[in-house]
């Protein structure tokens, strides 16, 4: 309880806060943060497993069986809910070559993520070795992770207000979360993992860099590990099926675009989707975004 009053209150108060920051230099600390958790939680992982083979088999099952029933499940849910709501296709845009340009840095960002949680797995194989008082310097990095999350949520331009009255956005990440979690207690059941887990699981909403390592803090970090790739496959898949969904119903993949419709996401929902629909998907994405950090510890200290 302590652990979750802590996270929340680390969110609050880099919300709050109205000291001038170097947003480059908080970038930087945030990359930095993200690298070290990412690889400290990769270490643990390799170097707690006892036999690394069944474990990577059975981390492979789980994030499988998530991301098929987190495409099928939200994608069900949200169509169905949103198949009369009125859209135009006539305000559709070709993607310019400086939009293509643009994604290239999120895919290289993204590839060296998952490249230092691979170096920490091979490390804790390798060198099997207890790391003293790891635990205090998660939690340290990780409310300073926090603290700068707030504190870019309020500079990001768009205010709380301006969300909160885009009545679609709201229905959208009201859908998420509901399918989400459907999809985590339907997963628990299939895996026969704790109920606590399978919905904390299926509670990053894309984010995969935040929710692996709460999960990973919270619960352990073959879960955290999961939880992780379980979220980078769900960007990766609504990357490449927003263009599908062109002249087709564009919130159930907004929707599953979940957090990273406010920022990864975004220009190609612009581009391939029209400028219409992205104040619909700034506000799921800042929503859920706003939700992730509160939801998980939730999930994880209370239920």
């Amino acid at each position: 309880m302590i652990q979750l009053f802590t996270i929340l209150v680390a969110l609050i108060l880099g919300y709050i806060c109205r000291i001038q920051l170097n947003n480059e230099m908080l970038n930087k600390v945030l990359n930095y943060s993200i690298l070290l958790i990412l690889l400290v939680m990769g270490y643990e992982f390799g170097n707690k497993s006892q036999n690394v083979a069944s474990d990577l088999n059975n981390l492979l099952k789980i994030i499988l069986i998530y991301v098929s029933l987190l495409l099928v499940v939200t994608y069900t849910v949200v169509y169905y809910f949103t198949k009369h709501f009125s859209w135009k296709t006539n305000a559709l845009e070709k993607v310019s070559s400086e939009e293509k340009l643009t994604i290239f840095p999120y895919v290289k960002q993204s590839a060296k993520y998952v490249g230092y949680l691979v170096i920490g797995i091979v490390l804790g194989i390798i060198l099997k070795h207890d790391l003293p008082y790891l635990s205090y310097i998660i939690s340290f990095i990780l409310l300073i992770i926090l603290f700068i999350i707030g504190y870019q949520i309020r500079l990001q331009g768009t205010s709380l207000k301006n969300i909160l009255i885009n009545k679609v956005g709201i229905l959208l990440s009201l859908l998420t979360t509901f399918s989400s979690l459907a999809t985590g207690l339907l997963a628990s059941f299939i895996l026969g993992l704790k109920i606590q887990t399978g919905l904390a699981l299926a509670s990053g909403f894309g984010w995969y860099t935040l929710s692996g390592i709460l999960t990973g803090g919270l619960i352990n970090q073959q879960i955290g590990t999961a939880a992780f790739f379980i979220d980078f496959l769900r960007e990766i898949i609504a990357i490449i099926l927003i263009p599908v969904c062109v002249n087709k119903n564009p919130y159930p993949i907004i929707a599953y675009s979940g957090a990273t419709a406010l920022d990864f996401t975004l220009p190609v929902i612009k581009s391939n989707l029209g400028n219409e629909v992205v104040p619909v998907a700034i506000s799921s994405g800042m929503l859920l975004t706003i939700l992730v950090p509160i939801l998980i510890p939730i999930i994880c200290k209370i239920l």
